[in-house]
């Protein structure tokens, strides 16, 4: 059983200072890249959307933080979390992702965008934000089984990455997510290990517990997660995977797109990451993924 309320230690003063350098490099290149998210997708996305958003917030002072709808209840049903800066164009970037998975030939019945406040300069607020972002997505999901729902496939970008791992973390033991698929994951990659060492280990009851599959796409390409995550000797969960391949749930892969993603916002659309997922949502197999150039 997930236990949602457990306490872990914090990080070293070295541990969070380091991070903070490395952010302060890497900051400039996501916020950067948050700009070209803005540019990412169709134009039709945003006029004839597929994608239906449910938002999610804080409350502000006077309550915690809830979404402003339930989700459709379908036998299948596609969800897609953004990361920093992605909550200007959620929309679209969801229409890149489920068009990619479309083409790899699944067909949900219903789409829907999660969109967060991730808009700010304060990215270790925004990274804290997650875990709250993927409570709500955990009792939105538990309401869409409860309410006759079918599968769900939760995809999630960078900081959405976290959102949707965290999101199985906190779902109460009496649920399963179908398949959660992290895209370029904005995490260190001891997160989804054993827990055999102090840090480490935090997502990995929840993966093991409250997941069907998770398949976790990363590629080396990505140095806007490799520069802020990992450290030294360890691995960036979206640019290098776990880094423990054989201390990872068992309902857990590494799916490396190396050669096809080729940046941080490449994982969004990318055709090989969604003919990969379409053709693997119940499957822990790493897949075909050699067909992909940049």
């Amino acid at each position: 059983m997930v236990d949602n309320n457990r306490q872990w230690p914090a990080e070293s003063d070295d541990s969070l200072t380091t991070r903070r350098t490395m952010l302060k490099a890497a900051g400039a290149t996501i916020v950067g890249g948050a700009g070209m998210a803005s540019t990412t997708g169709s134009a039709s996305a945003q006029w004839f959307s597929d994608v239906e958003v449910i938002e999610i917030d804080d409350g502000g002072l006077v309550g915690g933080w809830e979404a402003d709808d339930s989700l459709p209840v379908a036998d299948e049903l596609f969800v897609f979390i953004h990361g920093w800066f992605g909550d200007t164009t959620v929309e679209s970037q969801a229409e890149d992702v489920l068009e990619s998975v479309e083409d790899g030939g699944y067909e949900p019945d219903e789409a829907v965008a999660l969109e967060w406040p991730a808009t700010t300069i304060n990215f270790f607020g925004a990274e804290g934000d997650t875990e709250d972002v993927g409570e709500v997505t955990a009792g939105l999901v538990e309401d869409f089984y409860d309410d006759g729902g079918g599968n769900i496939r939760l995809v999630g970008h960078s900081l959405g990455g976290r959102c949707v791992l965290w999101a199985a973390n906190k779902i109460d033991s009496d649920y399963e997510i179908d398949t959660i698929a992290p895209l370029g994951a904005a995490a260190d990659g001891d997160m989804v290990c054993d827990g055999s060492f102090i840090g480490s280990g935090e997502w990995y009851d929840g993966i093991a517990e409250g997941a069907g599959v998770v398949r976790n796409y990363h590629s080396e390409n990505d140095s806007t997660v490799g520069s802020a995550y990992g450290g030294i000797g360890g691995a960036a969960l979206g640019t290098d995977g776990s880094g423990c391949p054989d201390d990872t749930p068992e309902n857990y892969v590494d799916v490396d797109v190396t050669d096809s993603v080729s940046s941080h916002l490449g994982f969004l659309g990318d055709d090989v990451v969604g003919e990969n997922l379409a053709e693997n949502l119940d499957s822990t197999e790493e897949g075909d993924t050699d067909d992909g150039i940049f």
